[in-house]
């Protein structure tokens, strides 16, 4: 998918998002709101049918009373006429709208009841509503009687005195809650339940357009259909609890504002498809110019600095553009530079290359020519020195030949080393592959540098394995390694100073270390002395005369040997190199 689309779903996605997002909180806050003004209604309808309950008890309550003073009445009470006081309960009771009518004589028990005609003689449920009606004349309360809810009012009979109670039961059925449901200027649905023995909720009553669920006493529940306030009833003493739950009908609350939802859906819609246009077009102006420079950035990448073609645009995409032709000529110039430098570079390191393959075969090829005469001048000077053809006749001639011998031996041994390092810069340098003893070869090394050791007042210490295995290489190049690297020990440490020379067996094969106290050199320096022919500032001073090839060569024999050669110092603190040889003559270098 190109920039251009990406950015265009980013912002169509961003805008629809955006949308939704707005219209889901309107939703949540409208409906939060219009949940809150319900439940605000329903506290105060709840009021309202407690009012009317009130309303009801008093007009029941004024018509027992007018039964309590009907003559025929209390001469049936006096003469125990049972089917007298039948006949005028139920009479009454249709009246009143009770369903039930009972006489309770002042023992508390009844005497008459229509609800169970015949059944005579049972203890009226609620005494102390007698004892309540007999102090004040009336008394009402809600009550359960066999499963169902009564408002009972208790009306005493007397003649002067009292000499019975009226008891009139007037259902709360679905009919009366349906009737006071349409009495209230906001009709809610309403409902009563009773709690049975085991504790769950029945519901006894209710009207067309109840909730399906019954809350706890005293919680309101949104249960998305209905929205319910639920408020315990006060009964009698000995009742059942009984709550009343008025609810409303959460689609009611919503059908208002139902119809504002179409209209609201398509101007969103609409308003989504313009801005989906202008974001197209935005981003076709803006993508284009950024596709043109992404198409250069990649010619660019590939090598090709045609310039792009500049653009008119004042903005951030046109100052991008003027940039981006600036550098394409910039880089065109560095390219067109660098090529011709990596050409001349390219022809000084051939150059460089030969001129060192020369001197590497020149003097591979000096070895016979620089060696022949050299070993004449120090025979021949022997042979003076030794007198071997008669006297010379003046001692002092004598020593002038040992100094001639010495100096050539000298000049030998630096011009063999030169050699080998050519030789083995030139891959020519031969090996003999002889079982030697390390330990001996060291003792050698050792012997040959302890003179000059104890000139400089130096102390020599040697820490050799007794047990050390046989290697295979070359003794005498061996030798000469090792008695450059004590020769550089010694020749770098001051007077007082010591050099520790230890040999032991190791994993590999055998490990020697050689460590001085001496004046040490930087990491820098290490790598530099370990190259041919190259020497340190120090090593040119007047106290410390060398070519640079000891160190060099002895590397360069131990390679041969299929060894390690390593280098540890620091300035002032001293040095330490670790030679490892192995043991198998496989381990030797092929040049070798």
């Amino acid at each position: 998918m190109s920039f251009r689309h990406r950015l265009a779903l980013f912002l169509v996605v961003t805008l629809a998002a955006v949308q939704v997002l707005t219209a889901v909180v309107a939703y949540s806050f409208l409906r939060h709101s219009l949940v809150d003004k319900e439940k605000s209604e329903l506290a105060a309808a709840t009021h309202v049918f407690l009012s009317q309950l009130g309303i009801l008890s008093e007009r029941v309550g004024d018509d027992v009373q007018v039964l309590s003073l009907d003559y025929a009445l209390r001469q049936a009470i006096a003469q125990h006429d049972y089917a007298t006081e039948l006949s005028a309960l139920r009479n009454h009771g249709r009246r009143v709208g009770a369903t039930r009518m009972m006489l309770v004589g002042l023992d508390g028990r009844i005497s008459a009841d229509t609800g169970a005609f015949g059944d005579t003689g049972r203890g009226f449920a609620y005494s102390d509503l007698l004892d309540d009606a007999a102090v004040s004349g009336e008394r009402t309360a809600l009550a359960t009687l066999g499963g169902r809810v009564y408002w009972i009012v208790v009306v005493p009979v007397r003649a002067p005195v009292p000499i019975a109670f009226i008891a009139a039961c007037v259902p709360i059925d679905d009919a009366l809650l349906e009737k006071l449901s349409t009495l209230s200027e906001t009709p809610r649905g309403i409902a009563l339940a009773t709690a049975g023995a085991h504790g769950t909720w029945s519901v006894v009553a209710r009207t067309a357009k109840g909730p399906k669920a019954i809350p706890l006493p005293n919680r309101r529940v949104d249960d998305g259909e209905f929205l319910t306030v639920t408020t315990a009833l006060k009964t009698a003493s000995h009742s059942a609890p009984v709550i009343a739950v008025l609810s409303y009908p959460m689609a009611e609350a919503f059908a208002a504002y139902r119809a504002v939802v179409p209209p609201v859906l398509l101007v969103l819609a609409g308003a989504l498809l313009l801005a989906a246009f202008g974001a197209m077009l935005i981003v076709r102006r803006s993508a284009r110019p950024l596709e043109t420079l992404a198409a250069t950035a990649r010619r660019i990448a590939a090598g090709d600095y045609t310039a792009p073609a500049p653009m008119a645009a004042r903005d951030e995409i046109g100052q991008l553009n003027r940039a981006i032709v600036n550098m394409t000529g910039s880089i065109a110039d560095r390219e067109a530079a660098l090529t011709s430098m990596i050409g001349a570079l390219e022809s000084a390191r051939t150059e460089a290359v030969k001129a060192n393959e020369a001197k590497s075969q020149f003097l591979a090829n000096m070895s016979h020519e620089l060696r022949t005469p050299l070993n004449a001048i120090v025979g021949f000077g022997e042979m003076l020195h030794q007198e071997i053809l008669g006297p010379l006749g003046v001692a002092r001639y004598r020593d002038y030949a040992a100094d001639i011998c010495a100096s050539g031996q000298k000049l030998l041994t630096q011009v063999s080393r030169m050699l080998d390092l050519a030789e083995a810069e030139a891959g020519r340098l031969v090996l003999e592959r002889k079982p030697m003893s390390p330990a001996s070869v060291l003792q050698q090394a050792e012997a040959a540098l302890r003179p000059s050791a104890e000139a400089a007042q130096i102390a020599m210490i040697v820490q050799a394995d007794p047990s050390l295995p046989q290697i295979e290489g070359d003794a005498d190049k061996l030798r000469q390694a090792l008695t450059s690297v004590l020769h550089n020990a010694v020749k770098f440490t001051p007077a007082g100073g010591e050099v520790r020379i230890s040999a032991r067996r190791d994993t590999a094969g055998v490990l020697i270390r050689v460590e001085d106290t001496g004046i040490g050199m930087s990491e820098a320096d290490i790598e530099v002395v370990t190259r041919p022919f190259h020497r340190l500032r120090s090593a040119l001073d007047g106290q410390h005369q060398g070519a640079g090839l000891g160190l060099p060569y002895a590397k360069a024999v131990i390679a041969l040997h299929g060894g390690g050669f390593t280098i540890a110092s620091e300035q002032d603190l001293g040095t330490i190199v670790e030679i490892r040889l192995p043991e198998r003559a496989a381990a030797l270098s092929d040049a070798a």
